[in-house]
């Protein structure tokens, strides 16, 4: 069995457990052990001391924590209830907005239905108006019929007497009715003729509008053929004698394209002036070529009839005819427009083949439903025909 000892402080000896003194140096047990507890208590007061301050600091930490955590739970809450009136301010605005919107909605349905009304009223007003007046003419009527009636007996009784003095009143209301009727006829001619008058002053007023900026465009577009003219006979001059045709092609605009073009689907004839009405200039005029087709002077005098009509282009193919715009007619050649490819194209006349012409009209052979035209010129086929 291991005997229990207790180690000397002072000099390290193992002295017996239950010894006071050290037996080595002598020193007292008792008297160390005393100092050894008032200084474990000593420690353990601090400890205890700084126990308490570590518990206070913590305390206040937390109390701080705390504090912080209010203040942060304070400051969301004013926030939200922040966020909460202006949402509850937004609301209401709309409310009043909405309330708004919907008493302006129902103070316009009010005052369409009191328009409606209204209108009911009148319409009512109007139709027990009309029915008022029907009624008054059917009792004259009838009144008359009843007089009539008894005017009719009463000449049947006195029919030998009164013969000669019915027929002369008979003979008076027939003439009051026919001057009468004489009257209202003269009074329906003069109006009908004031009113064709002004309506043929009007269309006279926007044709001659119309022909005018026709004009200023064909002069233009008579302009830049001139040039573009002068140009080709520049080139001409210095091109060999083999080559017969000279084919143009210029780009037009969306604009100038729907100036010149006109329907692509049909043909556009000219109106026909009225014999009476203003007659635009004679630069503006449109001739009808004449039933008979007399003989031209040139080519451009046979062309210059259709000058801004819808004709019709052959190259060789009797069941093939475009369709197409005769733009402008000048001394050496003529420019036409394609609708389908947006081309504008100048042809010399020594181009052409044949020009054929029909007062009743001309039309592709074959099955195809195709336009009538009133002249189909026959040309050599031009190189983007197939592009």
């Amino acid at each position: 069995m291991r005997v229990k000892t207790i180690t000397c402080p002072n000099c390290g000896h193992a002295n017996n457990f239950l010894a006071e003194e050290c037996s080595q140096c002598g020193i007292n047990f008792s008297r160390y052990y005393e100092e050894l507890e008032k200084a474990e208590a000593l420690r353990r007061h601090i400890e205890e001391q700084e126990k308490a301050e570590a518990l206070k600091r913590e305390q206040e930490e937390k109390e701080r924590l705390e504090a912080e955590a209010r203040q942060r739970e304070e400051e969301e809450k004013a926030e939200a209830l922040r966020r909460e009136q202006e949402e509850q301010e937004r609301l209401e605005a709309e409310a009043r907005q909405r309330e708004e919107e919907e008493r302006r909605r129902q103070e316009e349905e009010e005052q369409r239905l009191e328009e409606e009304r209204r209108r009911e009223a009148q319409k009512r007003a109007d139709i027990l108006r009309r029915q008022k007046e029907e009624l008054e003419k059917a009792q004259a009527l009838k009144r008359q019929q009843e007089e009539e009636k008894a005017e009719a007996e009463r000449l049947q009784k006195e029919e030998e007497e009164k013969a000669a003095a019915l027929k002369r009143e008979q003979e008076e209301q027939e003439r009051r009715e026919a001057e009468a009727h004489q009257r209202e006829e003269e009074e329906k001619a003069e109006a009908l003729r004031r009113e064709k008058e002004e309506q043929e002053r009007l269309e006279a007023e926007a044709r001659q509008q119309e022909a005018e900026e026709r004009q200023r465009r064909e002069e233009e577009a008579q302009q830049r053929l001139e040039a573009e003219a002068q140009q080709a006979d520049e080139r001409a001059d210095d091109a060999s004698p083999d080559e017969v045709a000279e084919i143009e092609i210029e780009e037009l605009d969306n604009e100038e394209i729907e100036d010149h073009a006109g329907a692509f689907d049909f043909i556009e004839y000219p109106p026909e002036a009225p014999a009476d009405g203003p007659q635009p200039p004679a630069a503006e005029t449109v001739e009808t070529p004449p039933g008979d087709y007399q003989p031209a002077a040139s080519l451009e005098a046979r062309l210059r009839i259709y000058e801004g009509r819808m004709i019709g282009l052959t190259y060789g193919n009797p069941a093939e005819i475009q369709n197409v715009k005769l733009m402008a007619v000048s001394g050496d050649h003529f420019q036409v427009f394609y609708p389908i490819s947006r081309n504008v194209v100048s042809f010399a006349y020594g181009v052409i083949v044949s020009i054929t012409e029909n007062a009743e009209g001309l039309s592709a052979v074959g099955p195809d439903i195709s336009p009538v035209f009133p002249v189909v010129i026959e040309l050599p086929r031009p190189f983007f025909h197939n592009l």
